[in-house]
């Protein structure tokens, strides 16, 4: 109605002052004009309303025709938001007893699991091998409601980075999907081994991290294309495509104590890259809390848009049993940020980027974003957990990292180098002065809290450069040495 009121008013100032007209020119000489101007005038009310009459009409249609685009995405809409809840109320299968049950496998099968040469072998040498075979990586963990992978057999050409069999066609938003088929979009999981790194340039860490470097392309997490069939996987030893691919389940199913001394190495010893929002929101009511119980490391990729820090790893499911924290042996969590666009809004603090308003940004950073992270950490990881909380631009960094040190002290600060690069610093969260309901239920009183995780900016978009030359202050705080110039 703005607009209409705007254009109306435009129309109605070029419209000449019929008065001073038939002064000047005198009645009968200023009619034609007058007449032309009227029918232009009503030409353009004409127009104007078939144009509103016409978007009604269109609107009106979309909502009454069954097979319209409106109706048809609200049906696509309704069937995801219903097959999720199904997936979510399914009721999750007994753990498997690590005991021998009268129905498990028969005496010959004993026979021959007793006479294998791998069970001959010594525990901490089987352990040796299967870490070797199936871990210290970093997995993808997906579920998504989407059509199937471009899944293809070969690649298209010798040297081609077809990551886990997925071909994207062209740079098409879909074109890694499955478009040809006809099947329908529904929930579905994937998992492989991430590739995003360049296997000679990135030092190992712990859990199969890796430590990342300035110019690697697409090698934080929020950048990773594994997903979309685009990997470093030529530099990764191994054939194609059995070294994108997990492998274990034919290793889970062989036996009962090859399941168990699997699930150990799998859960136990690998990083899990999720960047789903279901799986952020309803982990717990998905997987079954033994599972949930060995998971060491995390590594999340969060879609505020999508996924509020309110609502991370809160159960769907009515009634559900609580487990908090959702990973009680967790030993590292690094949560990341998905990557703005010039003219986003950023909806971890409603701003749009870039911002305008550093005040502004300092104060919902500090006043709102944080202390939700505080409550999302302490419903993910126990204290004992090492969390690193990486920053989704430059302008939050710079802005947390100053309000630390001010308020905490240099020592107690502890502003470095991280480990897997970039620059971090350690943020203290505030005493809790009373406890929620939901911890009191689950027994937390008396848990000891967390003192503390880090902040971190990622190396790609450290900026110690700026309009007044390069930041000197930080270099010396952060003891990056004389070279830090071309280091950063």
């Amino acid at each position: 109605m703005d607009e209409v009121g705007r254009w109306w008013r435009e129309l109605w100032h070029d419209w000449p002052n019929a008065w001073d007209v038939c002064r000047r020119r005198g009645l009968l000489k200023a009619l034609p004009d007058m007449a032309r101007a009227a029918l232009w005038t009503a030409l353009m009310i004409v127009l104007f309303a078939g144009v509103i009459a016409c978007d009604l009409l269109r609107t009106t249609w979309s909502h009454a025709y069954p097979l319209s685009g409106h109706n048809t995405d609200k049906r696509e809409r309704r069937r995801k938001d219903n097959s999720l809840q199904r997936l979510l109320s399914r009721p999750m299968a007994d753990p498997i007893s690590a005991y021998r049950t009268v129905h498990s496998q028969s005496p010959q099968h004993d026979e021959k699991a007793k006479t294998s040469i791998f069970s001959r072998l010594p525990p901490e040498i089987r352990r040796h091998i299967l870490v070797s075979a199936f871990g210290e990586r970093t997995l993808h963990m997906d579920l998504d409601f989407r059509l199937p992978f471009n899944l293809v057999e070969k690649k298209p050409y010798d040297g081609c980075d077809v990551h886990a069999r997925i071909h994207q066609e062209n740079l098409a938003s879909d074109s890694h999907l499955d478009t040809k088929s006809g099947r329908n979009r529904t929930w579905r999981w994937f998992g492989c081994v991430c590739h995003r790194f360049d296997v000679d340039k990135t030092p190992p860490l712990t859990y199969g991290r890796r430590c990342n470097y300035r110019w690697a392309h697409f090698g934080e997490p929020d950048t990773d294309l594994c997903l979309r069939g685009s990997g470093k996987c030529n530099t990764w030893p191994g054939t194609w495509p059995v070294k994108c691919q997990i492998g274990v389940m034919g290793w889970m199913l062989s036996c009962k104590r090859a399941y168990f001394e699997v699930m150990d190495v799998l859960y136990g010893t690998n990083t899990f890259h999720i960047a789903s929002p279901v799986l952020m929101k309803s982990m717990s009511d998905l997987f079954p809390s033994h599972i949930l119980a060995n998971i060491r490391s995390l590594e999340l990729v969060w879609q505020p848009k999508d996924l509020p820090l309110v609502e991370g790893f809160y159960s769907m499911v009515k009634h559900s049993k609580y487990q908090h924290p959702v990973f009680p042996s967790l030993a590292y969590l690094r949560i990341a940020f998905a990557r703005m666009v010039i003219h986003e809004v950023d909806h971890a603090t409603d701003m749009i980027w870039p911002y305008d308003n550093k005040r502004l940004l300092s104060e919902r950073l500090h006043n709102s974003f944080l202390p939700q992270m505080d409550e999302l950490i302490n419903r993910i990881a126990p204290p004992t957990a090492e969390v690193t909380v990486s920053c989704a631009k430059w302008d939050w960094y710079e802005l947390i990292d100053v309000s630390l040190l001010e308020s905490q002290g240099k020592e107690a600060t502890r502003m470095q180098r991280a480990d897997i690069e970039g620059l971090r610093c350690w943020r203290m969260i505030p005493i809790r002065r009373s406890i929620s309901w939901e911890d009191a239920e689950a027994g937390l009183s008396s848990v000891p809290s967390r003192e503390g995780y880090w902040i971190h900016i990622p190396v790609g978009d450290v900026r110690l450069h700026n309009w007044y030359g390069y930041d000197w202050q930080r270099n010396e705080l952060y003891g990056l040495g004389p070279d830090g110039v071309s280091w950063s």
